[in-house]
């Protein structure tokens, strides 16, 4: 730890030691524990590897192939399926929904589910194609034991391979005292899944890397359980084949919308990165959120060369990804509970990693994320509908998508969002803004037109009744 001050190396020292004992107590693997040290080195230091300008460059459209243009890789792809199977990242509990079960399980189009649109989305595949492609869940070890129960009849298409592993977890640091937390009588709370960047280390100690290779398949898609637009394409698995590419990412076009979000970059070496917005200098802000400049951002859809992955897992002995710090309540939504950060990676920092790897631009459809109520209000609506691939995808142009704002006293939770609209979400599709403040019960019947502003100032729930058009401000 020499880049550490005299000071910072004590600290860092005495910290450790407790986060030590306390993993080793977990049983987790000595990888998992130096890939920790790292970090709450990194942490201490205040080292989040800043990429300033002048250590990178922009990636620009025609260094990038698109999707339109894969279909002459198709067939590449559908011989490279008996090789192929697909990893879904279902590690998220959705804490900001108030939700304390997997995200997966919430019904989201005509009472179906993210995961069962998902098993429907495979299995359709499978039908078309004759291809086993097997189906995997990377859980936390929140929602393991129950995505597990609720699949406990499902099919994988290969028995065998397992229908699920379980990522690592970090302990949780005190914010007052850098000691790892301690909940009494709620010990779950002590740790944190350490982002989906654990993917590959988790493939490497659960032995299922080394399985996957050994049954023949080599190739694996990678996708949010949350994302229901990010199909598998066998154009795209083609093209990675033909190609002889170890890492393929997805992106999206950046627009004033996403100027905040992190970046494809190219750095001086030649081969690609991102840059989050915790990695970029306040001096370099403006032209971090140049989305004229940087176009790109990463959908993380990854494509994946398991042999590639293992390969660099031989050479270089772990995967150092970068760190994310990641401050939250011990308890979410709980403000009397202790401050904690959490330390975390993302699946996509490693393609920096990979000589060869390649991103290729995707649609908007690809990407259709559900983070919050009010994407989880929209993607419900009928702004969206679901394809004859079971997936789901906006109706229209998605940048006239409505901007929808619910008041954050009233629709905190999940439960809170359903018992206020009982029998589904009213009609979107006209609508450019809504806005809601105070508690308002919606019917499904309800049509939203332009902006619209409903105001309920009473601590009375009022009720829209079915068959109203509202538009403009409407005080209750």
């Amino acid at each position: 730890m020499a880049s550490l001050s005299r000071e910072e190396n004590d600290l860092f020292h005495t910290c450790f030691k407790q986060f030590e004992q306390k993993m080793v107590d977990d049983s987790a693997p000595a990888i998992v524990i130096n890939a920790f040290k790292k970090h709450l080195a990194q942490f201490i230091e205040g080292n989040q590897a800043c990429l300033a300008e002048d250590d990178i460059a922009p990636v620009f459209s025609h260094e990038l192939p698109s999707l339109h243009t894969m279909d002459r890789y198709k067939d590449d792809g559908i011989a490279a399926l008996p090789n192929t199977a697909i990893i879904k990242l279902n590690g998220g509990l959705g804490t900001s929904m108030g939700l304390d079960g997997p995200k997966s399980f919430l019904p989201i189009k005509e009472g179906r589910t993210f995961l069962d649109l998902i098993l429907s989305q495979v299995e359709l595949m499978r039908t078309e194609f004759g291809a086993q492609l097997p189906l995997l869940f990377m859980n936390s070890y929140w929602t393991e034991e129950q995505t597990n129960e609720r699949l406990k009849n499902v099919i994988n298409g290969d028995p065998n391979i397992p229908l699920s592993f379980q990522q690592h977890r970090y302990p949780r640091i005190r914010v007052d005292n850098m000691s790892p937390l301690q909940m009494e009588g709620a010990p779950e709370y002590d740790w944190n899944p350490p982002g989906h960047g654990d993917i590959y280390t988790s493939l490497l100690t659960s032995g299922l890397m080394r399985r996957l290779l050994l049954l023949g398949y080599r190739y694996v898609f990678v996708s949010n359980s949350d994302n229901l637009g990010a199909i598998f394409n066998p154009a795209l698995l083609g093209y990675m084949v033909r190609k002889k590419i170890p890492f393929l990412m997805e992106v999206c076009e950046r627009t004033s919308q996403d100027r905040k979000g992190g970046h494809l970059v190219k750095r001086l070496d030649g081969t690609l990165g991102l840059r989050e917005v915790s990695q970029c200098a306040p001096k370099d802000m403006d032209a971090f959120q140049d989305i004229n400049k940087y176009s790109f951002f990463n959908t993380n859809s990854i494509w994946l060369d398991l042999k590639a992955v293992e390969e660099a897992f031989l050479k270089h002995r772990e995967f150092s990804l970068q760190l994310i710090v990641n401050p939250k309540r011990a308890i979410p939504g709980d403000l009397t509970s202790p401050e904690i950060v959490q330390l975390e990676t993302a699946m996509g920092s490693a393609i920096s990693l990979f000589p060869g790897a390649g991103a290729v631009v995707v649609p908007r459809s690809r990407f259709s994320p559900v983070k919050t109520i009010s994407d989880l209000m929209l993607t419900m609506s009928d702004c969206f509908h679901v394809t004859d691939q079971d997936s789901i995808v906006c109706k229209a142009d998605w940048q006239r998508l409505p901007n929808i704002r619910l008041d954050p006293e009233v629709y905190t939770t999940i439960g809170d969002f359903f018992s206020r609209f009982p029998d589904g979400v009213p009609s979107l599709a006209n609508c450019r803004e809504l806005s809601i403040l105070g508690d308002v019960c919606l019917h499904r019947d309800v049509e939203l037109s332009g902006t619209v502003k409903i105001v309920n100032k009473s601590k009375q729930q009022v009720t829209i009744p079915p068959g109203r058009a509202l538009s403009g401000e409407l005080a209750l």
